[in-house]
């Protein structure tokens, strides 16, 4: 039993080491442990980001509500005896020299902004932390071996004095090598075992980053744990993120209401066929698609089909015209002879009724072959056309529609008939997200499917658009509402489906606020809910952001 618990005592701390090495799950670093030293600085005009890399202090210098870049200030740097002054890089980044700053500890920083219309007084302190040694755990298991055989040493030299003194036996000594033989392989065992599958990769040392290198701390966008996300600024100045600062006030309220683009009715027309026949080509062909015309050109002919015994009694009816039409001039050609011993009313009756034949032989010959002109009602372009050379129409049937593209409006449908009174303007969103502005034409009096249609003129030029195309309108109404007005484009979704706003909390960290809002144009929205006064609300780049996992 002694020697168990001998040989337990000795092997028992070398098994606790042999899992002391172990990562069961530590929890990662905070983002700040990762980067370059780094430090903010802002005021009302500026916001002043320092970032220590490469030997070199990087600068970016943004404006504070709209964080766009300042290319064109003076920066000097002071902290105790170190002066400086900042060099503006081709970027818009700022650099000075750094090596001041390459001891752990803290500097305290005094920037002084020159820019063309302001000028500013930033500080901060840069901290630079202790850089992480080596922990016992870690230490090479190549140290073993000499602990071993220094312990070796020892035993095998007091078992040697022992014997010379005759103080023991050499069962004893026996013994108690064995134990510490025993003890030494199992240390020995443990020691490998503690380094079974541990990462020795970050070890070895990459490259060094050349003095100056942007980036070196290898900074790069990411999600943050609270769910914000951190952009690196020259990330930032890649996307072109800008901001403004939430100033509340009292917006006028717009409705959203469904429209769509329709064809203005003293700029276009339709082309219609008023009898039935079939359809033939016009002077210069069919009319197509897209094609441009002008007011009162021939689109296509429309020759009348009748029946064979429809036709038989036209022909029989002109060749008794034309029978009765030769009687009667040889009738006029007799009286006139006859002129002076005949009543005059007798010759006029007769050179009467002979025009008369005549202009009918005219009307029922030309009906066996007349063909209808369908002409343009007004010029444009041919918007749609559904003729087709030979083809039998039926009357009052569309074959033809001409459409103005610079004359378009759009019709909405209201349900609320007080809004009639209360339009102070309006605004179409195309589906790219531009806004088109409208002017309000008039609406119906009388309700068409329970809604209330809505006329609006769009102004010129006006971008490429299609008739029946749906649009949202957005109407400007006399009633306001308090809240921020931001562009539409500063809105997204979060993972859950709410409608977020992003603000820049600081530097180079952005938060997602949940936020209520209610539509001002076809551009704008107003948010009533979420933002406070002084936020800055990222207006272009958000949907970058948003992407960030």
């Amino acid at each position: 039993m002694k020697w168990f618990v001998h040989l337990m005592l000795l092997v028992w701390p070398a098994i606790a080491l042999a899992d002391a090495g172990h990562d069961h799950g530590a929890t990662p670093p905070a983002v700040s442990a990762t980067l370059a030293p780094r430090l903010e600085a802002r005021s009302e005009s500026f916001e002043l980001l320092a970032v220590l890399e490469g030997g070199k202090l990087a600068l970016y210098l943004d404006r504070f509500a709209t964080n766009e870049p300042v290319s064109d200030a003076r920066i000097e740097i002071e902290s105790g005896a170190f002066k400086a002054v900042a060099q503006p890089g081709a970027d818009g980044i700022y650099t000075a020299p750094g090596e001041a700053f390459a001891k752990p500890g803290q500097y305290p920083l005094v920037f002084t902004i020159q820019a063309a219309d302001s000028s500013d007084l930033l500080n901060g302190t840069l901290t630079v932390a202790q850089p992480a040694g080596p922990s016992a755990r870690s230490r090479d298991w190549t140290e073993w071996p000499v602990w071993i055989a220094g312990g070796v040493v020892v035993v095998f030299g007091a078992a040697w004095l022992l014997l010379r003194r005759g103080r023991t036996s050499h069962a004893a000594i026996a013994r108690l090598a064995a134990v510490f033989t025993l003890a030494a392989l199992a240390a020995v065992s443990a020691a490998t075992f503690a380094h079974e599958g541990e990462d020795h990769g970050n070890d070895k040392k990459g490259p060094s980053a050349a003095p100056g290198d942007a980036g070196t701390d290898n900074a790069s966008a990411r999600r943050l744990a609270d769910g914000g996300v951190f952009m690196p600024k020259a990330m930032q100045r890649r996307l072109g993120i800008r901001t403004i600062a939430a100033e509340p006030g009292e917006l006028a309220r717009g409705v959203e209401l469904n429209g769509r683009v329709i064809s203005d009715p003293n700029a276009g027309g339709r082309v219609q066929a008023s009898q039935s026949g079939r359809i033939e080509s016009g002077p210069h062909g069919l009319a197509t698609l897209g094609q441009r015309v002008k007011k009162g050109d021939v689109l296509a002919y429309v020759k009348p089909v009748a029946s064979a015994i429809e036709l038989g009694n036209q022909r029989a009816q002109l060749a008794e015209i034309t029978a009765q039409h030769g009687f009667t001039e040889k009738k006029v050609k007799r009286l006139e002879a006859l002129e002076g011993s005949v009543p005059q009313k007798e010759i006029d009756a007769a050179r009467a009724e002979f025009a008369s034949l005549a202009e009918r032989k005219t009307v029922v010959g030309a009906s066996l072959s007349h063909r209808e002109a369908l002409v343009a009602p007004a010029s444009g372009v041919v918007s749609a056309a559904s003729a087709v050379s030979g083809q039998v129409v039926e009357a009052r049937e569309v074959l033809f529609e001409i459409v103005d593209p610079q004359r378009l409006m759009v019709e909405a449908l209201a349900y609320d008939p007080e809004m009639l009174a209360d339009i102070a303007g309006a605004s179409a969103v195309l589906p790219h997200g531009a806004s088109l502005p409208l002017v309000f034409v008039g609406g119906a009096q009388q309700l068409r499917e329970q809604a209330l249609p809505l006329v609006f003129r769009i102004k010129p030029p006006l971008p490429p658009l299609a008739v029946g195309q749906p649009l949202k309108v957005v109407v400007q109404t006399r009633r306001t509402i308090k809240g921020i007005a931001v562009p539409l484009a500063a809105l997204t979704r979060s993972g859950g489906g709410d409608t977020v706003a992003w603000v820049h909390a600081g530097a180079e960290t952005f938060v997602a606020k949940k936020v209520r809002f209610q539509a001002l144009d076809g551009a704008n929205v107003a948010l009533i809910e979420g933002i406070a006064a002084g936020d800055r609300v990222v207006t272009a780049g958000a949907a970058a952001l948003a992407q960030v996992r």
